[in-house]
């Protein structure tokens, strides 16, 4: 009875392994990484656990949200004030930087649960309040990693900055290599984001970038997450240049300052040519399906080998 067990518990193991994404922060810092174009930094990357950790995938308790120092378990208050109400953590703060709290999946949820519209309305404004008091904390986090003021200009390309990793996160959740897409914020919405982010630094600059994103957003060809592999791919080829060059390179500069390089700092680097991001997409959609499914595949069938192996042993043992 415990080999069958055993053997059972196998199979379980195998029919989840091709839900596992994007399993640590560090695989959501490496994607950060590559599109931010920055090299690696102690503090940079101590920075990125914190998006990816705590403002993203931490519903729990957490000193850096909480107003007096104290620990605060923001889904134990919600459970608490909500009768019945409990969700994973995908539902909770993968909603995006910028956009409303809220999704489908939470919207069916506390249908479900027979809520007043009054009561809705009280939890829809614990999440917006919510997200108000960890998108502060973030910006002054973010600002003072980066060397940046606390207000004006500088706060601004600080809020980009946080925006557009925030975005990142999400779209690697949104990979082939992941099965639950459940709570998710809307891919277009994610891709919106970032069109406005690259705007509001450099519009000039960022239009041909913004227009390969927005093409590929709305191919009617592509399934949602191969539109995610294709953008996380476009973004790594092109957002750190445009990142580098933007605002005449007094961004650059300021990184530079403050301890943050370029991996390519070229002057001589070509800019957005039109051919030269068309390629980029091209090759991104290859490179979208096979490394990134190929990846994920590739660990899928291991494990499943490796666990068939046992499972052979196990029943042809005397």
């Amino acid at each position: 009875m415990q080999r069958k067990g055993f053997i059972i518990a196998l199979l379980l193991i195998i029919s989840q392994v091709s839900s596992w994404a994007h399993g640590s922060w560090e695989q959501h810092a490496d994607d950060m990484y590559e599109v931010l174009g920055l090299e690696r930094n102690e503090k940079l990357t101590d920075w990125m656990r914190f998006v990816s950790s705590v403002l993203i995938d931490n519903n729990n308790a957490d000193c850096a949200f909480s107003d007096n120092g104290e620990p605060f378990d923001f889904y134990l208050y919600l459970k608490e004030k909500y009768k019945d109400f409990q969700c994973k953590h995908r539902l909770l703060f993968h909603w995006g930087y910028n956009s409303r709290p809220w999704s489908l999946y939470l919207q069916n949820k506390v249908e479900g649960y027979g809520w007043s519209d009054a009561t809705i309305q009280a939890f829809q404004a614990d999440l917006i309040a919510e997200q108000k008091r960890r998108n502060s904390y973030a910006n002054n986090y973010t600002e003072n990693v980066f060397g940046f003021a606390h207000g004006g200009k500088e706060a601004r390309v600080a809020r980009v900055i946080i925006s557009v990793v925030y975005d990142v996160h999400l779209l690697g959740d949104y990979e082939p290599d992941n099965t639950d897409l459940d709570g998710l914020q809307d891919l277009g919405s994610v891709v919106g984001d970032i069109i406005n982010n690259i705007n509001a630094l450099d519009k000039q600059n960022g239009s041909v970038l913004c227009k390969q994103l927005k093409k590929i957003s709305q191919d009617s060809n592509c399934g949602v997450q191969e539109k995610a592999a294709l953008l996380m791919s476009l973004l790594k080829d092109n957002f750190g240049d445009f990142l580098r060059t933007a605002e005449d390179g007094n961004i650059a500069k300021h990184l530079n300052k403050q301890g943050f390089f370029f991996v390519d700092q070229s002057a001589d680097k070509p800019r957005f040519e039109k051919n030269a991001v068309d390629k980029n997409q091209a090759g991104a959609k290859d490179r979208g399906k096979s490394s990134k499914d190929g990846l994920g595949l590739g660990m899928v069938i291991f494990f499943s080998l490796l666990i068939l192996v046992v499972l052979l042993v196990l029943l042809f043992k005397k």
